[in-house]
Parts: structure tokens; sequence; C-alpha cells
């Protein structure tokens, strides 16, 4: 294992068998990372969070992981809760991580699923994830970091992102392939959950370079 590389894994979005597989595949470190969205859309949104827990890696909080947050957040703040509230979550996929800690997609069960993810831990585990990682040469975040950005476009940008001191790696936005610009920036979400692969890449951390390109087409059992 070298001490100078690390790797870091693309959007997972429930999608627990490719990323096992593909985790199988890192061989070059032991340190490794993601882009964050480990939840909703895929079927085991539970097991990921799990497995990342388990074999320490760390993931920073993509804008799905805030979205469940501000859901449970509202909903116990909130006594007039209704559904409207977490219409958005649900949108998104999350009746797909509900289902995962439950066996329920329905919203009259939200209440058990917040329960549930809470008394595993997951909740805190998600809760507590940083916006970004800067490791050396390598700046990790969810979206693309942009000048003049916040909190906000942290987790929801899409659009190019500013040329920093530092390799930037991110996700969020689903391409067919990975987007690298040299000395600039890469983004390695290949959209898992919509059937195509996840990727990981390792990294120099302290030269900002990629030394390889990692991928595990998707198991349809994560999604079917």
């Amino acid at each position: 294992m070298s001490d100078k590389k690390i790797a870091i894994i693309g959007d997972i979005h429930g999608c627990y068998y490719t990323l096992k597989s593909l985790y199988c595949k890192i061989t070059e470190t032991d340190e490794v990372y993601s882009v964050g969205d480990l939840i909703d859309r895929g079927k085991y949104s539970k097991e990921v969070v799990q497995f990342c827990i388990d074999n320490n890696i760390k993931p920073v909080k993509g804008n799905h992981e805030d979205m469940m947050i501000k859901a449970i957040e509202k909903s116990d703040k909130f006594f007039s809760f209704i559904f409207k509230d977490a219409e958005l979550y649900y949108y998104n996929g999350g009746r797909e991580t509900q289902y995962s800690y439950i066996s329920s997609r329905l919203y009259s069960n939200f209440k058990k699923f917040k329960e549930e993810i809470r008394s595993l831990g997951h909740f805190d585990f998600l809760s507590n994830l940083p916006l970004k990682y800067e490791i050396g040469n390598v700046v990790i975040s969810h979206a693309g970091i942009v000048d003049g950005g916040n909190d906000v476009s942290i987790l929801w940008n899409r659009n190019t992102p500013a040329f920093l001191d530092k390799l930037q790696v991110f996700g969020h936005t689903p391409l067919e392939e990975v987007d690298f610009k040299k000395k600039h920036y890469v983004n390695i979400d290949t959209g898992c959950v919509y059937q195509n692969k996840l990727t990981a890449v390792i990294i120099d951390k302290h030269e900002g370079i990629i030394e390889k390109t990692i991928q595990e087409d998707c198991n349809t059992q994560d999604i079917e």
C-alpha cells in the first residue's frame, strides 16, 4: 500500500453490490474517499452507508444526504410537518432509501424510518460528513467548487469549476464517461444507478495526478 496515493469513488446512490465489486479492485491504497450521494434511487442505501462505515471510506456530503438530513430535522421541529415538506426528498429517490431501512415506501412510515436510521448511527454519520476534503494537491467535494461559491453551490453546482491550485475531484452530474481536464478537475460520476458504471480514481495526492481509473458496470441487483 502506498501512503502517497488515495482512491476516490464516484456517486454510489444505493448501488451496494456494484460498490463491493469496485472496492475489491482498489489495491493501491487503503485511504479511500467518496464524492458523496451514497443514498437514494438505488435499492441498498442502508447497506452502502454501513459498508462505508465498516471499511473506513470517507465521503463528503452530497446533495442527497443534505436533502435527507433536512427532511428529518424539519419533521422533528415542526409538529405540522406534512407530505409536501418531504416531497422534494421522496421525488429525488428518498423512498428507496426509506425502503432499504424499514421495507416501506409509505410516507405514513416516515417516523419509523427516522427512528431506524438514527438507531443504527447512520443519521449521525451522514450529518457529520464534511463538505470537502483538501488532501495534498487534491480537493474532494460533491459538486465542483466555483468562484464565489457557498455551502449550497458545493452541493448543487453543475457549472464548470474554478481553477484552483489543486485538482478538483467531484461528481453530482452523471456522465457516460469520466470528464477530465488536466490540472483542473475530474468529474467521476458515471451514472451507476442509471445502469452505467461506478468509477474510482487512484490519485497521487502530493502531485494531484490521476494514476489509474477503475470502473465496475452496474450490477442489476442494485436497481431492479
